[in-house]
């Protein structure tokens, strides 16, 4: 059987490099294209391709593999202009999405078959917090119009060692500290998130066998409590959440998702299920997950060994330890 051939677009941050290791552990023959300012040391004897998908894509020129795995387009006209050179040059097309593409949750167990957000056209040029989603959207629907064999994937929250975001990095970070710190207001408000490398392994799988489906890509959801508890557990320290009002949070002007990663006010309404969408369909094929306590601890392992002042996200030490001294007991 000759080597499978893939080409990643992409492929040297965060769930690229867990998708590229995972690619060659299963004996892919891999070529990375991207701009080269990533981490441009990394894989260093893999096939690397020059270009800019806003600009000039020519390296593509001539080419042809197995797979294309597509992870750094966030604009349509991103996709075309890499399909331009790809379109009947590749055996299958996997793509790459967001549970953000959804029009709204207001309803837990959102599925492959929910609305998408939609957009007034023509297209903004830039990707921002209210565009993204939307824009993803159009992106599948790109896809789907110039390749016949094709995978969407709509991950959740993608977390998990290189995780660039900070998102489950600043709980982990935080809670593993020993003394009190703050937390949401309601504790028993859902997390959602997939481990970046079950997800790059079982990307791997969906290109081996070309499914032509669209999956939502997602572990089961859990309390945020039961979250703060595996940290501390994997940490050895004394779990000691301090809840503020959501009238504190406000007066204190703590702002959600920025200050408190992974927490969205039960106000806004077309948020309540973003936690909680139907990954059902992707486990029946064929996805698995890891337990949260493994993807916490080697979250805290890699994060306290990188070479990192600040996170990118939350509150700053200064600022949880202000807080806490100020509702500490009184919230």
């Amino acid at each position: 059987m000759s080597q499978k051939r893939a080409l990643v677009l992409g492929g040297t941050e965060f769930l690229g490099v867990h998708l590229v290791e995972a690619l060659v552990a299963a004996g892919w023959n891999v070529t990375l294209f991207n701009r080269g300012i990533t981490q441009p040391e990394v894989f260093g004897s893999l096939e690397r391709l020059r270009g800019d998908r806003d600009g000039d894509v020519s390296a593509l020129d001539g080419r042809t593999w197995d797979v294309v795995f597509d992870l750094s387009a966030f604009h349509p006209d991103q996709v075309d202009r890499t399909a331009d050179h790809l379109v009947g040059r590749c055996g299958h097309y996997v793509f790459v999405s967001s549970v953000s593409a959804y029009a709204d949750f207001r309803r837990s167990g959102t599925t492959e078959e929910a609305p998408l957000g939609q957009l007034d056209d023509p297209a903004p040029t830039e990707v921002d917090g209210a565009s993204y989603g939307p824009l993803k959207a159009l992106c599948e629907a790109r896809v789907t119009d110039l390749f016949a064999s094709r995978t969407i994937v709509r991950p959740t929250v993608v977390v998990g060692p290189h995780d660039p975001s900070d998102r489950l990095t600043y709980w982990v970070l935080r809670l593993s500290e020993a003394g009190q710190h703050v937390v949401p207001p309601d504790l028993d408000a859902a997390v959602q998130c997939i481990d970046a490398r079950d997800l790059a392994v079982w990307m791997v799988q969906l290109g081996a066998s070309r499914d032509n489906g669209v999956y939502n890509a997602a572990a089961d959801y859990t309390p945020f409590a039961c979250l703060a508890r595996v940290i501390a557990d994997a940490a050895g320290v004394e779990l000691q959440p301090v809840q503020l009002t959501e009238e504190q949070m406000a007066a204190e002007e703590v702002r959600p998702w920025l200050d408190l990663p992974l927490w969205l006010p039960p106000a806004d309404l077309n948020m309540r299920g973003f936690f909680q969408v139907d990954a059902s369909r992707a486990v029946s094929a064929g996805l698995s997950t890891r337990p949260l306590a493994d993807t916490v601890r080697d979250t805290l392992e890699w994060a306290r060994a990188r070479d990192a002042d600040e996170l990118r996200i939350g509150l700053s030490r200064e600022r949880d330890a202000e807080l806490v001294a100020r509702y500490s007991g009184k919230a």
